[in-house]
């Protein structure tokens, strides 16, 4: 089978037209359109369903791209690597993030990194929907919370220390609370879906205590939660890194200072191994090392 065929329909399903697929690769959409023919034929299986506005990828299609996608990858690295091309990382990284964490902790690091290294171009999607990063192309990806799909290759960062805030408006009508018994009845803000339960766990040196919340508010959008408290809403659990300046400005007071919930792991993930390009290891280590020292 010709590897050059493979390739091909890698870069269709990655681009998500035969078009762009084209472009990237420099060849006519003919070209492109008659590889795949010929790999269907070659494999005796339909790869992919195509319409005029759309394509899609059949069980058999999909089966062969998630087997074939980290080879093809890593080829056309060594290949870069033979030709002396990357002799620096170079090329486009293409990342996801949820949103919060994407904007304050992931954005100034990419920042620095493409200052420090001006043949890295970087597109990044920041979104809280779980994409595919296979299907989409992605090289790199922050997950919050337990990872679901193993094939993918996975760097622990660490986990969300969150802790507990109010408006000084709001602990006036509410009253002194000096420990986690004191916040039953409180009015609470949640991250979430009103429909599933709200527990979480609040630890301090050498206790732990369970706290269960009936929320008033809840949101898909944490730093809309942080506005809605600063205005006296309620109590909110909130990752520190998003508060510590509203703490500091006294726009939100710390309540419970001594007790926070290490909420979320955070994970960089990817399709592929981080070590076996230099583009992809070099973004990786320190995106980990950076975000470890920021969480």
């Amino acid at each position: 089978m010709k590897l050059e065929l493979t390739q091909i329909f890698v870069k269709v399903v990655q681009q998500g037209s035969f078009t762009k697929a084209a472009n990237l690769l420099g060849l006519p959409k003919s070209t492109v359109s008659k590889a795949i023919s010929q790999l269907e034929a070659i494999t005796n299986a339909k790869l992919l369903l195509r319409t005029t506005r759309q394509q899609s990828l059949t069980e058999a299609g999909r089966r062969y791209f998630d087997e074939c996608v980290g080879p093809i990858q890593a080829l056309e690295e060594a290949q870069k690597n033979i030709y002396d091309v990357d002799s620096q990382p170079m090329g486009l990284i293409k990342m996801t993030a949820p949103e919060d964490v994407g904007t304050h902790i992931l954005s100034p690091i990419i920042g620095v990194l493409s200052r420090t290294n001006p043949k890295l171009n970087f597109q990044l999607e920041l979104t809280d929907k779980v994409v595919d990063l296979v299907r989409d192309g992605y090289d790199l990806a922050i997950r919050l919370g337990n990872l679901n799909d193993s094939q993918l290759k996975a760097k622990y960062i660490g986990q969300l220390e969150m802790v507990l805030v109010a408006s000084k408006e709001y602990l006036k009508c509410y009253g002194k609370i000096k420990a986690p018994k004191d916040l039953k009845g409180a009015r609470f803000l949640s991250i979430g879906d009103s429909k599933v339960s709200h527990k979480f766990v609040l630890q301090s040196a050498k206790k732990k205590s369970q706290i269960s919340i009936e929320p008033i508010v809840t949101c898909n959008q944490m730093s809309s939660l942080i506005a809605m408290a600063k205005e006296g809403a309620g109590l909110l659990l909130v990752p520190h890194y998003l508060c510590s300046s509203d703490i500091q400005s006294g726009a939100l007071v710390r309540v419970l200072p001594d007790w926070s919930y290490m909420g979320y792991s955070v994970h960089l993930v990817s399709p592929v191994s981080m070590h076996e390009t230099a583009r992809i290891k070099l973004v990786s280590d320190m995106i980990v090392a950076e975000m470890r020292n920021r969480l």
